[in-house]
This record gives structure tokens, sequence and C-alpha cells, in this order.
């Protein structure tokens, strides 16, 4: 295997006769791809954001966040257009830039997205809304337990039960997110009547915090100093411009959390009902709502809640709070009880995010074992039941669900939730990266083609079929310098405070040496793991080379049918199982391969006998424009039926 050449390496579809059922609507995928970005990232972490950067700085993080996230996105959406196949996240890569490229790309993600599932326990919230505090470690594993069965359970019964859950769930979240928006006017324009806290103002004389303070600036004076030589943790710090830039960027990084879940929509492609006209819509659609909600959201939040409020989660503090902004800024007032629906509503909008996780996972460890493990796990994970369910790969992931126990063996500062949010935010930042190199990859091909005089991102039926994401190469460079500074800055706080505080003792009030150097370690074991991936199966087992430009043909860009490269489970099933695996023939490949001079001399060789190579590779040309031509022509244009009308079909099916 390690002799052939990268293309030549079937891909899933051509060895195997399991597929995914193609129901799913536009309104299910809006559905799936909202319900799954918003979650306790924005609604309950936020908090930590606004103790960090103040009330501007945290929406300010979220808005420079989300635009890097958009960038890479924007570059996905027109690779999406043009393979909208199952497991299009890891076919991007594989296809355009290399198998091994793929392979972590499928490993990283799936791994992620494991990590992502636990990382959403509602449990730690139902504490709240008993007003008991945190709950004993029994019935936080029981919570814990109740929700993963409960999850699994949803996804059991099909993706159109699950799809259509989904698409009332978005309308639940959209919907909250808009009523904490709604209240927190409210009490900021004094219509919840007297706040009774003493953090009740500073938030525009003081919208940034003063410097970068690791404990949070609740209990700092007019007189207090801070310096990183200072002995006592009270005075730790950065201060001036210089502090409030380092908390700033470290605001920044911690937002990212928030926005790595804008890809879901490009996982449910194997799914879609109709590939080529709903997902690459979708996905704009979805990556564009939350942009535009969450800074607002978190704005209206930083307007009612200080930054030096107690009640604040702190990140490297001992006795931190743990309430969502949202909360705090609802108990201030006189609402009573409010407080206790909104924590309600945060804990199914937690529960959700998770739901959505398991959803990803399972299909990444579909595509992971189908694609690149040996043919034994591919039967096992890699098989869906009778009504095209992957069960075995849902059953596999949600039982790594009950990471979220290790969490209540010892949960100071919060410490294995904190490592496994790092772990999981570096884990998709480098799959990020991967996505906005594979499509410079993919666009060098495109102006290959247009050289040749094929076809061009230009040409009218490209833009109104497909999709062409303009200003390229510049939103996939920002990207990746974007996701690169991510991955980089990630690890930079608690490394700084590890090394400034070297002598720190464990009864002091910042986090001890052992849980920093977790910090760091979750901060950086996420790139690690994904070059081991990489390096692994690219030099080590099977191998893999870097696809050639000049294998990349039009009818890797301009696909006829879905239904001719998926072929759905049926009758003769066990037929196609029984059958040797068979090589995947793309006629453009050897019809432009007397373009590539000295590639294949006995190829060239044929060919000149007959014809001249400069006429065949003409006719060549000419026959693949009539392709792209012909297949283009039938595709529906994207926006015929005007932008309220595709706005509306976000929401009521066709």
């Amino acid at each position: 295997m390690a002799d052939r050449r990268p293309l030549d390496r079937n891909p899933y579809y051509v060895e195997h006769f399991e597929h995914f059922h193609r129901v799913l609507r536009r309104p299910h995928l809006t559905g799936i791809g909202i319900s799954g970005c918003v979650g306790a990232g924005v609604l309950v972490s936020s908090g930590a954001l606004i103790a960090i950067s103040g009330s501007i700085g945290a929406p300010l993080s979220y808005l420079i966040s989300g635009f890097i996230v958009i960038c890479v996105m924007y570059s996905m959406s027109e690779m999406v257009a043009c393979r909208p196949l199952t497991g299009a996240l890891v076919d991007f890569p594989h296809t355009f830039l290399d198998p091994a490229c793929g392979f972590a790309v499928a490993a990283s993600y799936g791994h992620g997205k494991l990590l992502c599932f636990p990382l959403q326990p509602p449990s730690g919230l139902i504490g709240q809304l008993t007003n008991a505090g945190k709950l004993t470690d029994g019935a936080e594993a029981g919570a814990n337990v109740g929700f993963i069965v409960l999850t699994t359970l949803s996804h059991c019964f099909g993706i159109i039960l699950y799809g259509r859950i989904e698409r009332v769930v978005m309308w639940f979240k959209l919907s909250l997110l808009l009523l904490v928006c709604i209240f927190t006017i409210i009490i900021n324009a004094g219509g919840g009547g007297p706040r009774n806290t003493s953090y009740n103002a500073n938030y525009t004389t003081h919208a940034f915090a003063p410097g970068f303070r690791p404990l949070g600036f609740g209990n700092v004076t007019g007189h207090t100093t801070l310096t990183t030589r200072s002995t006592e943790d009270a005075n730790f710090g950065l201060s001036g411009p210089g502090g409030r830039l380092f908390a700033f960027l470290t605001s920044v990084t911690l937002a990212m959390f928030a926005y790595t879940r804008r890809e879901i929509v490009i996982m449910t492609a194997g799914e879609a009902q109709e590939p080529f006209k709903d997902v690459p819509t979708v996905t704009s659609f979805v990556y564009l709502v939350p942009l535009i909600l969450y800074p607002f959201v978190v704005f209206s939040a930083g307007a009612n809640v200080n930054y030096m409020d107690p009640n604040l989660p702190l990140i490297w503090a001992r006795n931190s709070g743990s309430k969502s902004p949202f909360v705090i800024a609802v108990e201030s007032s006189s609402l009573h009880g409010l407080h206790a629906a909104l924590t309600l509503f945060f804990i199914i909008s937690a529960y959700t995010a998770a739901n959505t996780a398991l959803y990803t996972s399972s299909r990444s460890g579909f595509i992971l074992a189908q694609t690149y493990m040996h043919d034994s796990v591919a039967r096992t994970f890699g098989r869906t039941n009778n009504g095209n369910t992957p069960l075995a790969a849902i059953l596999l992931c949600s039982a790594l669900g009950f990471l979220t126990l290790i969490g209540l063996a010892n949960d100071t500062y919060s410490q294995p939730r904190l490592t496994l949010g790092k772990f999981y935010t570096g884990s998709i930042t480098c799959v990020y990266v991967c996505e906005c190199v594979t499509f410079l990859r993919f666009k060098a091909g495109l102006d290959r083609l247009k050289a040749l005089r094929i076809f061009s991102r230009d040409d009218p039926l490209y833009i109104s079929r497909l999709f062409k994401s303009r200003w390229q190469p510049v939103p996939a460079i920002i990207g990746i310098i974007g996701c690169s500074f991510i991955l980089l800055w990630s690890g930079i706080p608690p490394l700084y405070i590890l090394a400034a505080r070297r002598s720190s003792a464990s009864a002091d009030e910042l986090k001890g040496p052992v849980g920093l150097a977790f910090d760091v370690i979750g901060a950086y074991l996420g790139p690690v793991i994904f070059a081991i991936f990489y390096l692994t199966y690219k030099y080590g087992y099977p191998r893999s080379y870097r696809v050639d430009l000049r294998d990349l043909t039009p009818d890797m860009y301009i696909l006829e049918d879905v239904g001719s490269f998926e072929r759905e489970k049926g009758e003769d099933a066990e037929e196609l199982a029984n059958q040797p695996p068979r090589v995947e023939v793309r006629p453009g490949v050897m019809e432009l391969e007397a373009q590539r001079g000295g590639a294949d001399a006995n190829a060239a060789e044929d060919i000149a006998a007959e014809l001249d190579p400069e006429e065949e590779a003409e006719r060549a040309r000419e026959r693949q424009r009539q392709y792209v031509l012909d297949t283009l022509e039938m595709r529906q244009e994207r926006t015929s039926r005007g932008i309220w009308r595709e706005f509306w079909s976000y929401i009521i099916s066709d």
C-alpha cells in the first residue's frame, strides 16, 4: 500500500457499502448546527472572560475569535459546496493535501469531540438550581450517568428523530439568547428594581480590567501595586497597558472554546437529503448567526456585571465563583426567582450541546474506522444497522462520555475539566489550521485548471451553482495565522505564572505548580498529538505522499452525483461486501496525463503513436470543459428563489 500513489488509495465509499441515511432537510441541518453551537461556552464560561479582561474586553474577545473562525468556515464553505460527501471534513485534506493529513484530522477531530461531550456536563448547574451549592459526589455522578444514558438513547432511534429534536432545540436556544439580552437590558435600565450588590458601577469608566491578575480584582484596592516579583499572591500580576494587553489576548484564546463547533453542519453532509443544495447554504447561515449574537449577548452581561464581582469564575484562583454572569445580574436585581429559571435553561442548553458533541464524535469515529482502520475495526465500528445508524460508534463514544466522572476525583480549581477543555480547543484548532492549508491547495488546483482553460472559479456557473469565497487567499491565511496564535498563546498565561511563581506553595491562593503544569500540558497536548498522528501515518505505516497538483482533475471538484459515490446499502449489500476491493477510476486523470511532461513516458509514447500530444491534450481539455458545463447546468442556482425565500427555507422545508 505504501507504494501506491495517494489518489489510487480508495476512499471509504469505494470499498465499503455502509452509508448513512440521507433524510435530513434544511431545517434539520440548521437545527443541528445552531443547537451544537450554543452551549455552556457563552452562557456560563463567559464570566471568566469578564473577570479577566473586563466588561468590554470580553465581547471584543468573542468578536476577534469569531472573526478568525469565520475566515476558516468561509474557506471550508467553498470546499463543501464542491464535495458534500460523508465525512467531508476528513475528505478535504485526504483528497487535496495528503492522506496523512486526512488521518490526523479524523483522529484529532474524533477525540476532540469525545472530550467536548464530557465538557458540557449540566450536573454542575443543578446545585445552583436547588440553592444547595455543589452537589455531593454521588449525586453529581448519578446526574452525569443519567444525562449520558439519555443522550445515547436519543441517538439510537435514528437520525430523523434526532434531527426533529434539534430543530425544536434550535428555537429554544435562539429564544434563550434573546431572552437573556432582554432581561439584562431591563436590569441595566433600572426595570429590575434597586441593585443589591456593591459592584453596581464602573461598567463604563473601567470597561477594561486594569491589568492581568490571576486572582481577579475583587479584593484589590486603589493602592495595590501588581508586580511579578511579589512574594504575595495578592500583589501578583501585570499592571498598565502591558497587563491589559496580556489579559485581553488571554481572553481571546479562552473565547475560542465557544466558537469551535461551527463545522458541525459539514459533518452532517453524509445525511443531508439534498447535499449540494442545502449543506453549503446552511453552513454559511449557521456560522454567521453566532458571530452576530455572541458579542451582543456577552456585552449585555458585561453591562450588568462588574469584572470585580467575586461570584465570577476565576481560572487560576483557589476560591472562585462559579455562576453565570447572567445569573449574577438577575440575582442582584429584584427579579426574585428568575435566576432559577435561567439556570434550568442553561442546564438544558448544556445538555443539548453535549448531545450534538456525541453526534459529531460518533460520525467522525465511523469515518475513521471505515477509511483508515483495519478491516476488523471497520467491520465493528464502521457499520450501520438496518436504519443506517452507526450504533457501534455511538455506543463507543457515549461510553467515553464517562470521562465526566474524573472531575469528581479531585475537583480543585475544576482542574480535570479545565485541562480537557484546553486539550479539546487545541485539537479542534489544529483541524482548522489543516483545513485552511487544504483550501490553499484546493485553490491552487483550480488555478491550474484555469491556466489550462478548462474552468475557473470566476465562471458564472461556478459562482451561481457552487460557492466562491471572495478575497481568497486572504481569509484562509487569516485563519491559519489566527488559529496558530490561539495554539501558541493558550499555554502562555499558566506557563508565565508557573515560571514567575516557582516557589508558590499549595496553601497559596493561586494554583499550585501541579495544576499550572496541567494547564500547560492541556494547552499543547492537542497540537503534539495531531503532529504524532500525521507523522506516524506519513513516515511510519502505511506511509503517504502529498497530492500532486497535476492529479487534481475537474471531476474532483465537480461531482456528477453523490449517489454514484455512495452506494446505499440494499439487497446487494452482502454481494458488494464479498467482492474484492476495486480501484476508483477517474477518467480525468488519464485524459490529462498527456499534459504531464515526463510523468509517464510509456503512456506519452502510446498517445503520440496515434495523435500529436498537444492535439490529444486539447481534446481532453475540451471533454473536461463539456463535463463541467453539463454537470453544473443541471444544478439549481443557489439564490434563484430570492433571499427571503431562502431564509424561510431554514424554518420550513420546501
